[in-house]
């Protein structure tokens, strides 16, 4: 029988490349694209009445572009050229001083009184050291373990009180590891190398003041021993995060947390806490955290419901005692801040005690209470690191851990982790206004009378609700298509009906329909094209069922699927 259905699959992919090969491609002709996207058209589904209009506001945007150009110019500063280019000893020396250029060096009061010479209390002094030490220690750290990284990835940027922090991850990165049993030999392994600049402004220019860089290895191995410690039903306390970000940030207000301060925290809360898990021919196939914000409602992220409308065939919730509750549906959503708010069947006798996030700053306490398994919990202490439309904290979370409460040091929920940022150092949580806002709406509302769409009645509509039909938005020129149709030789690989395209600042964006087969996914209609990048040259650098990355050193492609629709977005580099 597996033989057969084996048999089968490769004739079904033959005739998608016959298809593929005969298909009369016209990129003008297409005549379909959307009004709104699933995700908006969705929470028309809802209750009107309680429609969640809080927006999470950042300051970040209107630097951006100027940020990544300085972040990618420091990587290179730090790293040197992309792939295996030889540098001589006049390049990488030109290098080495234009990064040191970078660093951020006030000027200094004088104090004759001091060794120095200069006013050691001042802030500009401390400032000065701690760029003095970082700067160009991590540049000799990163020279001896001689990375090798071929693309940029994923580009982050937060605003700071008094600077800007840059994440940069470089996926695949090949370094020096020594050789246990010779030290003098060494071999090249690959990880993802993950570099966070924080910038000063100095004199009208941003400076790089600290910079730290750690590879997922460290991330991953630290998640998996909490993970191995999260059982039954007690609120593990052992594994703390070691956080290089102590080095610039004063975490003496969680140091400072007693064994009873955090003892209450885990009474006041354990209760409230839940843990849901989503399932595909009963494997589970994602797991979040959650919190009850009224009696009977609780809230989680947005992003793992739709993962599950996609993935899933249900969700189970449970509380922290491992008591199984029933969901009775979804009650409304807040996509633009990752929020949904699911009904329970029955009223539970507690819920959170939701404080302000407008106070919070810099430094503040900042607990998580999470399960990384779907099975137990743990607790890990952290701070604020700034309060900037999302709150940043000092404690990594993984994909599991979405949704999970943040609590200041009176055990009061200040914010939900957000899936924004996951498995790295500083991690982005939901401001607990936008959390507020729903306790306000469904205070005023009788349990019995609140209103839910089942996760079935959902799934449903999100997979088949209707869309405006209207005229293709194509403003992809002849002569930027001539290149682009080059990556992969999409034009003959792509069996699809193109429903979208656009170009905008070096990005094209393909939207194709699968019209062929509902019982083989887009994703699999592609592989002729993912064939044809690897012949290409270009290297994949991140994979799953649902999405792919691709890069070469000028371009980077990313495939992903979306339903019935597969979208392949083109990235000069």
């Amino acid at each position: 029988m597996k033989k057969k259905i084996l048999i089968t699959f490769a004739i079904l992919l033959t005739t998608v490349t016959v298809f593929a090969a005969t298909k009369n491609f016209t990129i003008s002709s297409s005549n379909l694209s959307f009004e709104n996207s699933k995700k908006q058209a969705i929470k028309q589904e809802f209750n009107k009445d309680y429609a969640l209009e809080y927006k999470i506001e950042s300051k970040e945007d209107a630097f951006e572009e100027e940020i990544i150009s300085l972040t990618k110019k420091v990587t290179y500063l730090l790293l040197g050229e992309m792939g295996e280019a030889e540098e001589t000893a006049e390049e990488y020396y030109n290098r080495h001083q234009e990064y040191l250029e970078m660093r951020y060096a006030p000027n200094i009061p004088l104090d004759e009184t001091t060794a120095s010479g200069y006013d050691e209390t001042s802030q500009k002094f401390a400032d000065d050291l701690v760029s003095g030490i970082s700067v160009p220690s991590l540049f000799l750290q990163l020279n001896e373990l001689d990375p090798i990284y071929t693309s940029y990835g994923d580009i982050r940027i937060t605003s700071v009180d008094n600077g800007i922090i840059a994440m940069i991850t470089l996926p695949n990165v090949k370094m020096k590891v020594e050789n246990e049993e010779n030290q003098q030999e060494y071999t090249r392994e690959k990880t993802n190398l993950i570099l966070y600049y924080y910038f000063k402004e100095l004199n009208g220019e941003y400076k790089l003041y600290y910079l730290l860089g750690e590879s997922t290895d460290s991330l991953e191995e630290y998640m998996a021993n909490k993970t191995s410690n999260e059982t039954g039903n007690t609120v593990n306390t052992t594994d703390e995060y070691e956080s290089d970000l102590r080095d610039i940030y004063n975490f003496s207000k969680v140091d400072n947390l007693t064994q009873s301060d955090i003892d209450n925290i885990i009474n006041k809360n354990k209760a409230n806490i839940m843990i849901l898990n989503s399932y595909y021919n009963n494997y589970v196939v994602g797991t979040a955290n959650g919190i009850v914000i009224n009696e009977g409602l609780v809230v989680t992220t947005w992003s793992f419901i739709e993962d599950s409308l996609i993935n899933a065939q249900y969700i189970t919730i449970k509380d922290a005692n491992g008591k199984s509750l029933e969901i009775e549906g979804i009650v409304t959503v807040n996509i633009d801040s990752d929020l949904a708010v699911l009904k329970l069947t029955e009223a539970t006798t507690s819920k959170s005690s939701v404080a302000s996030s407008t106070n919070i700053t810099k430094e503040d306490a900042a607990i998580i209470i999470s399960s990384n398994t779907g099975v137990g919990l743990s607790l890990r202490k952290g701070i604020i690191v700034a309060n900037d439309g999302y709150l940043q904290t000092s404690l990594p979370v993984s994909q599991e851990e979405q949704g999970s409460p943040l609590f200041n040091s009176n055990g009061d929920v200040i914010g939900l982790t957000s899936a924004k940022s996951l498995n790295t150092s500083i991690s982005l949580s939901i401001p607990s206004n936008a959390l507020q806002e729903i306790q306000a709406k469904f205070n005023e509302i009788e349990f019995s009378k609140i209103e839910s769409i089942t996760f079935d009645k959902l799934k449903e509509d999100y997979y088949y609700i209707s869309y405006k039909e209207e005229l293709i938005e194509n403003n992809i020129s002849d002569s930027k298509w001539k290149e682009y149709s080059k990556i992969g030789n999409v034009e003959e690989t792509i069996s699809l009906e193109l429903v979208k395209a656009n170009y905008k600042n070096k990005v094209v964006s393909l939207r194709y329909k699968n019209n062929i087969s509902s019982y083989i996914s887009s994703m699999q209609l592609a592989t002729a094209y993912f064939n044809k990048l690897e012949e290409q040259g270009y290297q994949e650098i991140s994979s799953s069922t649902t999405k792919k990355i691709y890069s070469n050193n000028k371009y980077q492609v990313t495939i992903m699927e979306e339903f019935d629709y597969l979208i392949i977005v083109m990235v000069k580099l």
